[in-house]
């Protein structure tokens, strides 16, 4: 329950703060299916075929990870609400599950765009970890509270500072 608290409270914090840029964004790509194999993703990198810049790639990522937020602080609020409902828990679950992979497709939608070579193995790595994530997510058996610990994998938070490193310079 506290981690539950703590996530739903730096989501909050987070969105806050990415609601005051005034970097415009560009669509990332709707129809976007589930995040590239970790195969895929490695003979990606290796040659970008994608003709986005840099700074248009950061706009979409900033784009993707703002709805992503979104998505996570309306679930995680109605998680909150659903403490004592385990059926109710059982979907907000399978809804932060969606989250992840929705946010994992628009990442290699800005990824196989991208002509920036750091940028797309950055955008790759941090598809990685979501996958990794909503692969946890998914065997959290309905658990809310192990559902969102999944969210605090060290690699989780390392492919973000990467992207958001590199998008600053």
């Amino acid at each position: 329950m506290r981690r539950l608290i703590a996530t739903l409270s730096l989501s909050v914090a987070v969105l806050g703060t990415a609601a005051c840029t005034d970097t415009p964004t560009t669509e990332a790509g709707p129809g976007s299916s589930a995040a590239p194999s970790a195969t895929a993703t490695a003979t990606a990198a290796a040659a970008p075929a994608g003709t986005a810049d840099k700074k248009t790639t950061c706009e979409a990522y900033d784009k993707a990870e703002l709805a992503a937020k979104m998505a996570l602080v309306n679930t995680l609020g109605e998680a909150m609400k659903a403490m004592d409902d385990k059926t109710r828990q059982q979907q907000l679950v399978t809804d932060l599950k969606k989250t992840m992979t929705d946010f994992g497709a628009a990442l290699g939608t800005a990824a196989a765009n991208s002509a920036d070579a750091e940028v797309k193995a950055a955008l790759e790595a941090n598809i990685a970890a979501l996958t990794a994530a909503a692969t946890a997510i998914a065997s959290a058996g309905g658990d809310i509270d192990k559902a969102t610990s999944a969210m605090d994998a060290p690699e989780f938070e390392a492919a973000g500072k990467k992207i958001k490193s590199l998008c600053a310079a």
